[in-house]
């Protein structure tokens, strides 16, 4: 594991419509990293926005050579834009993402990257109990959470909480290899990268955070199902890895339990139809990359 400067970060930030949030989120973070003094460069994936969220950006970009975004073409998804942002933009020695709502405070961002030093990933977990985090968020949201994460762990036999907490941190030596085998574009992103992370053996770090749940934050029945649909769809995928003598994340090969899950899992065309297109329509294409327009002003030009 090579040595890594862990104040020289980039910071990932995913938006699509936007212009409520963004100028704040742009402030706070600038401010702590100033504060900090990092070596640090914040880039925006703009996904397909139709509001003012780009040109509030650019507005900074020109006081801010560190700040950047990238323009894709066509609507990925976040987790579509944040592969597409991270395999080909940062340069700085760990790579973080976080959400545009800042639910977790830059600082947190601080107490992740103390981690990075012996692991290759550090997650931000809002459901490790702690006694020196808080949790602010709508109760509904902690069910669902909790039972999301009962489920993965059931599934993935393994021992991460919070799969889907939208901050993390990566050693960007690792990240190449770890996004090109994520295929998964939509909510169910982190859970997929989590697994593959297992996988390919990397080290990975559950860290319990602060988390201030943001007001334009939502969740719909569509998104819960899709949500549930890809949980099922990236297991089954795996499982099909596993059954062709493939790297997979831990399980208890060939139990009971699996045969018969993956048996009625692959009655269900929506999971085939699903595990076929996040393995082979949804991967970011050589296209899809080189189309990405990154707008980085240099306030000295």
């Amino acid at each position: 594991m090579q040595s890594i400067k862990t104040t020289s970060i980039s910071i990932i930030i995913p938006i699509t419509n936007e212009e409520k949030r963004v100028e704040s989120c742009v402030r706070r973070i600038l401010s702590f990293c100033k504060e900090k003094e990092w070596d640090f460069e914040i880039i925006f994936a703009e996904d397909g926005s139709t509001d003012k969220s780009a040109s509030i950006v650019n507005r900074y970009i020109l006081s801010d050579h560190r700040i950047k975004m990238v323009n894709t073409p066509t609507r990925q998804g976040k987790g579509g834009a944040i592969i597409s942002t991270a395999l080909n933009i940062p340069v700085k020695d760990c790579i973080a993402y976080t959400d545009v709502d800042l639910a977790a405070d830059p600082c947190e961002l601080e107490k992740l990257i103390g981690y990075l030093e012996h692991n290759d990933i550090v997650l931000g977990s809002r459901l490790l109990s702690d006694d020196s985090v808080k949790i602010r968020r709508p109760f509904y949201r902690s069910v669902l959470s909790h039972v999301y994460s009962r489920l993965f762990r059931t599934l993935f036999r393994n021992s991460i909480h919070d799969p889907q907490c939208g901050l993390k941190v990566f050693r960007r030596d690792i990240v190449p290899k770890l996004l090109e085998n994520v295929t998964v574009k939509g909510f169910a992103f982190d859970t997929q990268l989590i697994v593959t992370a297992y996988s390919q053996g990397l080290s990975v770090k559950e860290v319990p955070v602060n988390w201030n749940h943001g007001k334009f934050s939502k969740i719909s029945l569509h998104h819960i199902k899709s949500m549930g649909l890809d949980l099922f769809s990236i297991w089954y995928n795996f499982h099909l890895l596993w059954k062709q003598s493939k790297a997979c994340y831990p399980q208890k090969r060939g139990s009971a339990y699996g045969r018969m899950l993956f048996w009625l899992l692959s009655l269900s065309d929506e999971i085939k139809e699903r595990n076929s297109i996040t393995s082979i329509i949804n991967k970011p294409t050589a296209t899809d990359l080189s189309q990405s327009k990154l707008l980085s002003i240099d306030s000295n030009t």
